[in-house]
Formats: structure tokens, C-alpha cells, sequence
């Protein structure tokens, strides 16, 4: 009779010393915000690049970069389109050291700089391309990739094909993460492009969308999209948009 209860005992006994040999799983939270990864990425810079990169990070703050560092993978092959000197490459490279970024931009002088940024953060698997992403000659799969505040740059008959370009060179489940700016409301849509001409002059034109046109736009070539809207203390219609891959 005493056996019963004895048996019964072993099952949870033996599931006991299972849960104890097992490694405990290890949980890394990068610091919140990301504020030692810009300031990295600053001193990496000569002095007027530390300007532009300043410039870009008040634009770009470390609390919306944090979403985007989320919704990307944490390891693997992510591509980034427009990447100037590679601050979000070092960025995201810090946060998560596992992640293997591709960077393009069409300016071989940014690209150089880009190439000095994460050899000196050590981000030694990086890769750097100076090539248009309309038709760069860049091989996929990749496992994500990003696009931050570049698509209302390109001439708006080339971004749906660009889209349909990075979804074509992604892995089934991969997630292209597009931040931009949405077109309401309507002073802060004129406070983005007054400070986008500061930057790109008058005569480049700019096209911005309603984050539903995009949204569209990416369902359009079979993604699952999710979106959200940033508020900032800046007046900038910031919009994180999330396309998985199906």
C-alpha cells in the first residue's frame, strides 16, 4: 500500500532534478534608452560628423530607437537602407552584438566613415556598401531590415518597388521595420519638411505619406503590418511601422 504513494512521488521528483540540470537561460537588458551606445558612436566620430550624428540622435531619440530595437531580431543578417555613416548600424550593433548589419547608401565618403565607426566599436562583422538600394547588387536572405526616415526621400514612383526589393530579400518571417513621418497633424508635417530642407536644400523633392498609405501600401505585397504613432517633445509625426514577412 505505502508503494503507491512513493511512485506517485517519483515523477515530480525526477521532473525536479531535470529543471535543476538544465543551464539557467541568461536575460540581457541593453541600458535603458541606449544612452552609452550614442555616446559611443559620438566619440567614434570626427568632429563634424559628431555634429551631424547629434543632430540626428535629437531627431531620433534613444526612447523611439529603443521601439525599433525591439521590433528587430536580436542576432542574424539585418540590412539598412540609407545609412550614412552608420549610426543606427552601431546603434543596433551595440544593443544586440549578435546582429550582423548590411549597410547602403549611395555616398562612398559616408560609407567610408561608417566602416571607421564600427571598426572602432568593434563591430567587426558589419558590412558596408556604397550603392543605391533601388539596385544594389546586395544577396539576401536577411532576417530584418530597416529603413529610418529615407523613404519620403525616394521619388515616390520608386518606393512601392523598393519595398517589394526588401521584401523579396527577406527570410519568410522576416520583418522590415520603416520609420517615418505620417502627414497629420498639419504643423508638425511643415515643421519635419523645414527641417528636412535644412538638410537636403529646395530643390530635392520630398514625398510624404499618411501612415495608412503606407500601411497599404505593404499589405499591397503580402506583409502583415503593425504601426504605432511616437509622441515626442519635438514636433515630429514620427510612425514606427512593423511588416512582417508572410
Amino acid at each position: 500500500m505505502s508503494a503507491g504513494p512513493a511512485s506517485s512521488r517519483r515523477p515530480s521528483l525526477l521532473r525536479a532534478l531535470v529543471r535543476k540540470s538544465e543551464p539557467p537561460r541568461a536575460f540581457y537588458a541593453p541600458e535603458v534608452f541606449g544612452r552609452a551606445a550614442i555616446t559611443n558612436i559620438a566619440q567614434a566620430l570626427p568632429p563634424l560628423e559628431r555634429v551631424y550624428a547629434n543632430i540626428r540622435f535629437s531627431i531620433l531619440r534613444p526612447k523611439l530607437l529603443s521601439v525599433m530595437d525591439l521590433l528587430l531580431p536580436d542576432e542574424g543578417r539585418i540590412l539598412d537602407i540609407g545609412c550614412g555613416f552608420g549610426l543606427f548600424a552601431a546603434y543596433f550593433g551595440q544593443t544586440q552584438p549578435r546582429r550582423r548589419i548590411v549597410g547602403i547608401d549611395p555616398n562612398a565618403r559616408r560609407i567610408e566613415m561608417a566602416r571607421k565607426v564600427a571598426g572602432k566599436l568593434g563591430l567587426t562583422e558589419h558590412e558596408f556598401m556604397a550603392a543605391d538600394a533601388r539596385d544594389a547588387a546586395v544577396r539576401g536572405p536577411f532576417d530584418a531590415a530597416y529603413v529610418l526616415d529615407v523613404m519620403h526621400h525616394i521619388p515616390p514612383e520608386d518606393q512601392l518597388p523598393l519595398l517589394e526589393r526588401l521584401r523579396d530579400l527577406l527570410s519568410p518571417r522576416g520583418v522590415l521595420v520603416v520609420k517615418d513621418i505620417t502627414t497629420e497633424p498639419a504643423y508638425q508635417v511643415r515643421f519635419t519638411e523645414l527641417m528636412d530642407r535644412a538638410m537636403v536644400g529646395w530643390e530635392e523633392p520630398l514625398t510624404y505619406r499618411h501612415h495608412r498609405e503606407w500601411g497599404e501600401m505593404l499589405s499591397s505585397l503580402g506583409f502583415k503590418v503593425r504601426m504605432v504613432r511616437v509622441p515626442d517633445v519635438l514636433p515630429y509625426p514620427h510612425v514606427v511601422i512593423a511588416a512582417t514577412r508572410r
